[in-house]
């Protein structure tokens, strides 16, 4: 299936997507201010750009959004052309690579989906709690 925009206009509108800031980091900052958790910064600048960083601990959170970092691909990657499949692909592969990278390095790396922390931000962060303990 063809893309139904122009290369102009599938530009502009990607333009418009954030990488940073999103409404998923945005919730989970409110909610790891609210508990108290301390130690950490947001977005720091280093391999894979982490939402969260626990420099102390070696600790690198991502807040991954489902569509592009292909929750549950393999169900609905089939709908889709080929720009898209080939471009989550991508980012299946780098979120791999980036954290094995991580890993190798002695991070810890704690990966978050974004439908999770839209159902039980409570919930994600346990998960967090539980790799700083």
């Amino acid at each position: 299936m063809p893309d139904i925009f122009s290369k102009e206009k599938r530009s502009q509108i990607m333009s418009k997507i954030r990488g940073r800031n999103t409404g998923i980091e945005k919730k989970l900052l409110k909610a790891m201010h609210a508990s108290g958790i301390k130690g950490f910064e947001y977005q720091k600048r280093m391999l894979g750009n982490p939402d969260f960083v626990f420099e102390k601990q070696k600790i690198a959170v991502f807040c991954d959004g489902d569509f592009w970092h292909g929750y549950n691909f393999k169900k609905w990657s089939r709908k889709l052309n080929k720009f898209w499949f080939d471009k989550i692909s991508r980012n299946i592969k780098r979120d791999r690579e980036v954290a094995k990278q991580l890993k190798k390095e002695g991070w810890k790396v704690v990966r978050i989906w974004g439908h999770h922390i839209k159902g039980d931000p409570e919930k994600c962060l346990n998960k967090i709690i539980m790799v700083l303990k």
